[in-house]
């Protein structure tokens, strides 16, 4: 699964930058497996095995802090929203 063409976060690469109607600052949003292993945005991830029939993806998603946010504790609150799109390919 990878996760392409989507704004990356200048101050965390591989993780994807709010849209800029976000009232929330200084944090970027990151997808991961469910075990926990990154899928960082605008790179290939890894291949998956599929089945016969249904097949579920699953990703979750986290919020992070932004390195100088944090340190001069400037994060804003505020709602916020971001896209992504997401590419299959299979053979």
């Amino acid at each position: 699964m990878d996760v392409t063409n989507p704004p990356e976060s200048t101050a965390l690469p591989g993780l994807l930058a709010l849209n800029g109607a976000s009232q929330a600052s200084g944090i970027a949003i990151g997808m991961e497996t469910p075990q926990g292993e990154p899928l960082p945005i605008n790179q290939q991830g890894k291949a998956q095995a599929l089945v016969s029939g249904a097949n579920i993806l699953t990703a979750h998603a986290y919020v992070q802090g932004e390195p100088d946010a944090l340190k001069h504790k400037t994060i804003e609150r505020g709602p916020f929203s971001a896209v992504a799109t997401f590419s299959l390919e299979y053979e």
